[in-house]
């Protein structure tokens, strides 16, 4: 529907999505025609609400969340990581328990066909990194010289990084291999589908000395 009207030809209130694609990008329309429309069932389009899912959820949570991470492991690690085992959110639950529920959760619902619900669980992992993030502090810990902690958070950070663009792969396949790209992460199958399977969606897969890629811009704010 088209505010509140059924979408016609003779109507005139039609939606041309190559034109969407041309103005925001093929990923952003994609991204809110899954995220924001259930499968199956009857919705309002909205431009205005296009826009605001993409700011919100791919801007601000997961770009974000991308570029400030990375650059934190370059400022305060030199790009490398230690693997770490005992990784725990600010409410002290660990990143090894909390992401085999999400990716579980995913998984069930892509079975019963409820995609918007399967990104939702992808992007609501990223708000708790970011979350973390601003309880941790770790330009606080960088001053502490609190070395242990402030690696266990980040190794968790880019992990759950790596974790997430293999969530969102199937709604926004150029993110994932940019996520996965700046991660240097599976870099000898760049660009290919088979760089993604939810198999490897497993917490700890990150490699002891692990070195990460420079930060690119993912998802840069679409301005109104």
């Amino acid at each position: 529907n088209m505010s509140g009207a059924k979408m016609s030809k003779s109507a005139g209130n039609v939606v041309d999505p190559f034109t969407l694609a041309e103005k925001y990008g093929a990923e952003a329309v994609r991204y809110y025609l899954m995220s924001d429309i259930g499968t199956g069932r009857d919705a309002d389009f909205s431009e205005e609400r296009l826009t605001e899912r993409y700011n919100a959820d791919l801007g601000n949570t997961l770009g974000n969340l991308v570029n400030r991470t990375i650059n934190m492991v370059h400022r305060y690690q030199s790009g490398g990581l230690a693997r770490s085992e005992t990784v725990r959110f600010a409410d002290e639950s660990s990143f090894a328990e909390l992401l085999p529920s999400i990716v579980e959760q995913y998984s069930d619902a892509f079975s019963w066909h409820l995609v918007e619900e399967a990104l939702e669980h992808a992007v609501y992992l990223g708000r708790l990194c970011n979350l973390q993030i601003e309880a941790s502090a770790p330009w606080k810990m960088a001053k502490e010289k609190s070395n242990k902690s402030l690696n266990d958070l980040l190794y968790g950070l880019i992990d759950s990084l790596r974790i997430i663009a293999i969530l969102i792969s199937p709604a926004l396949p150029k993110a994932a291999h940019g996520i996965f790209d700046q991660l240097n992460w599976k870099m000898e199958l760049s660009g290919k589908e088979e760089r993604f399977s939810l198999k490897d969606a497993e917490w700890g897969k990150l490699p002891d000395g692990h070195v990460v890629g420079k930060p690119v811009p993912l998802f840069p704010r679409i301005e109104t």
